[in-house]
């Protein structure tokens, strides 16, 4: 396979859209479901993409800022006025860029500041192993995305689902939803996008019982190798700086490409 391709500008913003279309895709797809919290609303500023629920205030996933580059920077204070019109704090996730002097002035201009790191990281779609992970991978479609979503939510710990946020997964073509058994127990659960040649490894939980059988690792080296089968010329994801999903994703061959800068709009 041919040596990956160094981190550039160019790839930042393609990995960037891989993660952000995931977003999309689940987000519009849940905008007006009668089970969907209350308000959720998808906007687009420019080449940016804004999701807000005012119903769900602190969820950092609803209410939050992606693929804002410099260009874009004079669309700030618009981005401003909505949240602020919907009375919510939004978050700003932002990848590296030339001239990103001129953004984060912006930024600052309208009272956010930054509060956190993000990883991004990629790899070609290599064959991972599991290690000494005690769980079997399947990957599910109709009946058996519920219980696919029932572990992910579990897995995060969310006592009060919204149901209507996960109504759609089964449908959405270009998704590959994973579930990890462990002595035949729903123990984790895990999401794949395909597009632009990406696999993105997106959204994954272990339900706390399980954690530290290799439930994620077993995941991640399912995902990859589905990428691969579908044909995928990267697979590519993100984690909390220095996490143990971090570690995960680097164990299964998959480097940094860069750090991202959280911001949010101060109290």
């Amino acid at each position: 396979m041919d040596e990956l391709e160094p981190t550039t500008e160019r790839l930042a913003r393609r990995l960037e859209r891989a993660g952000t279309s995931f977003l999309v895709e689940w987000l519009e797809g849940a905008v007006g479901h009668p089970q969907s919290p209350p308000g959720l609303e998808v906007r687009r500023f420019g080449g940016a993409v804004g999701f807000a629920c005012p119903s769900r205030p602190e969820l950092d996933f609803l209410n939050r800022v992606h693929d804002l580059w410099p260009e874009d920077a004079a669309r700030v204070p618009e981005i401003a006025r909505f949240y602020a019109d919907v009375r919510v704090r939004a978050w700003f996730e932002l990848a590296p860029s030339p001239d990103f002097e001129r953004l984060a002035a912006a930024l600052d201009a309208v009272g956010a500041r930054q509060i956190g790191f993000l990883t991004m990281l990629y790899g070609h779609p290599r064959a991972a192993g599991t290690g000494n992970s005690r769980a079997v991978v399947e990957e599910v479609g109709g009946a058996g995305v519920e219980t696919m979503v029932a572990a992910l939510l579990r897995g995060y710990e969310v006592r009060a689902p919204d149901r209507g946020l996960h109504a759609h997964w089964a449908e959405v073509t270009n998704w590959r939803l994973f579930l990890a058994r462990v002595d035949g127990e729903p123990a984790a659960a895990a999401a794949l996008r395909l597009g632009d040649g990406i696999g993105y490894l997106a959204t994954a939980s272990t339900l706390p019982r399980f954690r530290g059988l290799g439930c994620q690792t077993a995941l991640v080296a399912g995902r990859i190798e589905a990428a691969s089968a579908a044909g995928c010329e990267l697979v590519a994801s993100q984690a909390l700086l220095g996490s143990a999903s971090q570690r995960n994703l680097e164990r299964a061959g998959l480097r940094v490409a860069f750090t991202k800068a959280v911001w949010r709009v101060r109290a």
